[in-house]
């Protein structure tokens, strides 16, 4: 069975949960599928190294060239299409709004509706584009039942063209040493933006002076802080030396759930939520949102919170993060909870959605 898997994804993210899923998705497949990943221009750092990829130029930055790219990527791709007749195309992502001439099945993965409930006016395009898409897709695959409930909701998709498989992870424990001129702390990975409910962590965190006496906070990824930021600092009268701001790849985003007191996910909505199971694989405790498709991923092996109380959200941070024998019950459940999902697990289930399209 021959899947190609289009550009669109690779052309948007360095790096990013979507670009990781597509890549762990090709490189487990049985041998009874044929992938391959079509992008002849990439930014993608996961796509490097990959084995199943048609590429040829990686580029870091391209500014307003990137449409003449991707231009050139799409008449590449249709190329493809027509001298390979692939039995299946998945699409990497919705940016590119194509529509291609072909007798393959079509399949997309929905990994969040993030756009729909907290950008709709601004992505009004890409949002009617997708209504458009989705009454020619085959089949669409959602991460969680969560997921798949809010895209029946907004979409008004027939259930039986929807099907739920769980994302995997990468269960590499190498780290990147460093040495951290700081205190124990608490971890904050990833964007802070709007809906990541940063601002709800760090004022927790300042509600209590124990937590500032005792813990540093450190914020890995998601770029360096703002002005606005160092001003939400100052006006809740944390001490800027307590809290950091470090980036770098996956050992050294190893290191700081290897290192950390607690991981702190307080977003308001996730498809998935990944970095959940990249703390689990690493046994660092984790305290999350109880909204969304968090308590579903999970299950008992975090401690859930209300994401808009924040009195609340400090006084369950301040009770975990003193009480060691709760803290290891966490790890432990962590690491059963993380046998629920691998990249195996999740090519082996999408593979056989791809059968049934021809049954």
């Amino acid at each position: 069975m021959r899947v190609f898997f289009d550009y669109s994804i690779f052309t948007l993210q360095s790096f990013g949960g979507v670009s990781k899923y597509t890549v762990n998705l090709v490189e487990n497949f049985s041998d009874q599928v044929q992938p391959k990943i079509i992008s002849l221009f990439y930014k993608n750092y996961y796509l490097k190294n990959c084995r199943f990829a048609d590429k040829i130029i990686f580029f870091k930055k391209a500014g307003p060239f990137i449409k003449y790219l991707n231009k050139i990527n799409k008449m590449y791709f249709n190329y493809k299409l027509r001298s390979k007749n692939p039995d299946i195309i998945h699409l990497s992502y919705f940016n590119q709004k194509n529509f291609y001439k072909s007798k393959a099945k079509i399949v997309i993965t929905e990994h969040d509706l993030i756009k729909e409930k907290f950008y709709p006016k601004k992505f009004k395009d890409e949002i009617e584009y997708k209504k458009r898409l989705f009454e020619k897709i085959d089949k669409i695959i959602c991460v969680s039942e969560n997921t798949k409930k809010d895209l029946v909701e907004e979409y008004n998709i027939d259930v039986s063209k929807i099907s739920v498989v769980y994302h995997g992870v990468n269960k590499n424990k190498n780290i990147r040493e460093r040495s951290l001129n700081i205190r124990p702390f608490i971890l904050f990975v990833g964007s802070r933006q709007r809906y990541k409910n940063f601002d709800s962590a760090i004022k927790s965190y300042a509600r209590s002076s124990k937590l500032k006496l005792d813990f540093d906070f450190v914020c890995f990824g998601g770029g360096n802080f703002l002005k606005i930021e160092e001003e939400l600092f100052k006006n809740l009268s944390i001490n800027r030396d307590r809290i950091h701001y470090y980036e770098g790849d996956e050992q050294d985003l190893n290191y700081f759930y290897q290192n950390a007191r607690l991981f702190i996910f307080p977003s308001l909505y996730e498809g998935f939520g990944m970095p959940l199971l990249e703390a689990m694989n690493m046994q660092c405790p984790i305290i999350c949102s109880n909204t969304s498709c968090f308590p579903e991923i999970v299950k008992d092996s975090a401690v859930l919170f209300n994401p808009t109380d924040i009195e609340m959200l400090t006084f369950k941070i301040e009770k975990l993060i003193y009480d060691d024998q709760s803290l290891l019950d966490l790890k432990k459940k962590g690491n059963s909870n993380l046998n629920n999902y691998s990249w195996s697990k999740c090519a082996n289930e999408t593979e056989k959605l791809y059968k049934k399209l021809f049954i």
